[in-house]
């Protein structure tokens, strides 16, 4: 995530007191419950609010001024990318952690680009979770393996006709809705590769390759993955 520089910070931390206000953001109630809970076991970390949609957390902000706000990226009403452009352009001193699953690569492209200072994963562990918020209160930007992967795999730096100004490009999906990753994810499957199996070749979770194999299912409308394989076959993908 945030390496060797946030673990000193967290040790050259501890004991110092500082209390961190977080306000959580999620349309789960039991995630957010869970969320809550989790930090306000921490005597470093106070839950000021919870909200349920992206219209809530905006009031929440105004109202308790926190320092930290965990935001869903999918929430009815208003979703967590047009929230965080609006707390970011009203109260761009609140920091923004977003909330993600694997399966969300444009909106973490796009709140990426809305000036998000993180993104965690729903499944990360807790003392990871504790990691990113002190790290984030601190100014350091943070990202999981997963979300970083998924990053590099879809920009790439190209320079303009100006000498030495970098743009970012974005890598375009197939015709088929895959990007190089699921294509390696289905050149291994086609290997009779275990979820957990392809993870480690790929250095991912297993959880977010079996997000990835779902998110191909419903991209190309197959069933299972027997029919991945074959359909990936007869149009020259793998």
């Amino acid at each position: 995530m945030c390496g060797l520089l946030c673990r000193n910070w967290l040790r050259m931390a501890e004991g110092t007191g500082k209390m961190i206000k977080i306000a959580i953001a999620d349309d789960q109630m039991l995630l957010r419950e869970m969320l809550s809970a989790v930090l306000s076991a921490e005597g470093w970390a106070e839950v000021a609010g919870m909200a349920g949609n992206g219209e809530e957390i905006l009031d929440v902000c105004r109202e308790k001024k926190p320092d930290i706000v965990l935001l869903d990226i999918k929430m009815p009403v208003r979703d967590g990318v047009s929230a965080l452009e609006a707390i970011k352009k009203e109260m761009p001193q609140i920091k923004v952690i977003m909330l993600t699953t694997f399966g969300d690569e444009r909106n973490v492209l796009d709140s990426y680009k809305k000036g998000a200072d993180g993104y965690i994963l729903k499944d990360i562990r807790p003392s990871l979770l504790m990691m990113a918020v002190k790290c984030v209160s601190e100014g350091m930007f943070v990202m999981q393996d997963e979300i970083a992967a998924l990053l590099r795999g879809r920009i790439r730096p190209t320079y303009s006709k100006r000498a030495g100004e970098l743009d970012v490009l974005e890598e375009l999906h197939d015709e088929y809705g895959l990007d190089a990753t699921d294509r390696k994810i289905i050149r291994l499957l086609a290997d009779g590769k275990s979820n957990r199996e392809i993870g480690e070749a790929l250095n991912y979770s297993e959880g977010s390759i079996k997000n990835r194999i779902t998110r191909i299912l419903a991209a190309t409308g197959l069933k299972d993955r027997t029919q991945i394989v074959v359909f990936a076959l007869q149009n020259n993908i793998i």
